[in-house]
């Protein structure tokens, strides 16, 4: 009579637990619970009421119907449905969370807040010398506010391709900061154009082991984009969300910032147009009298002295004249960049005129202002003296004017300075400084002291 009732229990078993692995745990003890009762009917159909006669049968009968349903719910232990329902109302917790383990689901309400923070940015620092570090900063902020991110490293690439540096404001004390742009699970990332999220099955072995061999921790890290060209990339250190359950959301924000930062791109180009002279590459005179103004100001303000030099290049008007002004403009950019090369980040270079360029120099006096120009001018003069290339004799002539002990406005010192490269074309030579007026005209002054005592010596009885 047991073999009976147990050939029919083996098909019905493996039934239920395939069911329960497929229904879960709940769904799976249900179907037990029927599957079990099922088999009950099935043997008393077939063995009738004389089947509980039996006490071994009766007691074979039960156990069998309890390790059915035992059966149902054992297998759904290991069905995905009820792990995901659980994560799925995780989900809906967090968002509900005002504060939050984590951070809400995107909304248009976070996109429209981001782009509104990123429009009152940028009318505040759009004309900023160099926004770039407070731009960092907002990247910071945002991903913070959105998605709870910390230690957010944005880089960006330099001309060469090759290194990528911080948009922090260097720290001259320490290294540049810059990193490598072809190594690690950032150079992956810079090279391929694709972001790396930690935890993305679809990243592969091997480049989830070059972030678990980075330095420092990388759980999310994307590249800025225009077009095909590589701009730079962001990397997050720490999120207090789920990166891998989270990548519509952390997609939209990557997309998001890559907006911002092409857009910040656009912005300074567009200002690069206006205030960049195209020949010198230099600042035209508007702009070097906005900057020079500032620049100024922070000199007087820290205590320091600054000197004005204006460069004037007789003779490339004759060049323009004569309908050569490529050839004017290729000798206007190599003496801009010769003077470039020779002067530091904070001084300014602009073009005053057609053939003049000047130089505002910071943390410099009047002597020293001299001996830079001194050092410049050899290497113009033979740039300038190739009357083969020119077609015409250029000669190069400047004037320098400092500040001294007084806090004399831009546009005076300019002037002085202009007085100055007037008296060098008068008297026939390169450089003329207003300290060297000065002790001429005190020179003057005690000879003529001199005569006048010498006058009156003779004159007395």
């Amino acid at each position: 009579m047991p073999l009976s009732l147990l050939l029919p229990w083996f098909p019905i078993v493996l039934a239920v637990g395939v069911g329960g692995r497929l229904l879960g745990r709940t769904r799976g003890l249900f179907m037990g619970i029927l599957c079990a009762l099922f088999w009950i009917m099935l043997i008393q159909a077939s063995a009738g009421a004389g089947v509980w006669l039996d006490l071994w049968s009766a007691v074979t009968l039960i156990a069998g119907a309890v390790a059915i349903a035992a059966m149902g719910r054992w297998s759904g232990e290991f069905s995905g449905i009820d792990s995901l329902n659980s994560s799925g109302s995780a989900t809906v917790v967090d968002s509900v969370n005002p504060v939050g383990e984590a951070v809400q689901e995107i909304s248009w309400q976070t996109v429209s807040a981001a782009m509104d923070q990123f429009d009152d940015w940028l009318v505040r620092h759009r004309e900023d010398r160099d926004p770039w570090p407070k731009f960092g900063e907002f990247v910071r902020t945002l991903l913070y506010q959105s998605c709870k991110a910390t230690h957010v490293r944005p880089y960006r690439l330099l001309g060469e391709g090759q290194q990528l540096s911080p948009l922090r404001d260097p720290d001259p004390l320490v290294d540049d900061g810059c990193i490598s742009a072809r190594r690690g699970i950032i150079g992956h990332v810079m090279t391929t154009g694709r972001a790396y999220i930690a935890g993305d099955e679809s990243h592969g072995e091997l480049v989830g082991q070059l972030a678990e061999d980075s330095p420092e921790s990388v759980v999310w890290c994307f590249p800025i984009k225009r077009g095909t060209r590589r701009m730079g990339g962001v990397v997050v250190g720490h999120l207090d969300i789920p990166p891998d359950r989270h990548r519509p959301f952390l997609h939209a924000m990557e997309q998001m910032i890559n907006q911002f930062w092409c857009h910040l791109i656009e912005v300074m180009q567009g200002r690069s147009a206006e205030q960049i002279d195209p020949a010198s590459r230099s600042y035209v005179r508007e702009a070097f009298l906005r900057v020079g103004e500032e620049s100024i100001r922070e000199s007087y303000a820290q205590g320091e002295p600054v000197a004005v030099v204006v460069f004037s290049l007789e003779g490339l008007r004759e060049i323009n004249d004569s309908g050569r002004w490529e050839v004017a403009d290729d000798l206007v950019r190599e003496v801009a960049d010769a003077l470039r090369r020779k002067i530091r980040t904070d001084d300014c270079l602009g073009r005053f005129d057609g053939s003049r360029l000047i130089l505002l120099l910071r943390r410099v006096d009047s002597e020293l202002a001299s001996l830079i120009v001194s050092q410049i001018m050899s290497r113009l003069t033979t740039m300038c003296a190739d009357e083969s290339r020119c077609g015409a004799t250029v000669t190069v002539r400047c004037g320098v004017a400092g500040s001294g002990t007084e806090e004399v406005g831009l546009r005076v010192l300019i002037s002085r300075a202009l007085a100055q490269n007037r008296r060098a074309r008068l008297e026939n030579s390169s450089i003329a400084s207003d300290l060297n007026q000065h002790d001429r005209e005190n020179a003057e002054e005690v000879a003529a002291q001199a005569i006048r005592s010498a006058v009156a010596t003779r004159m007395t009885p």
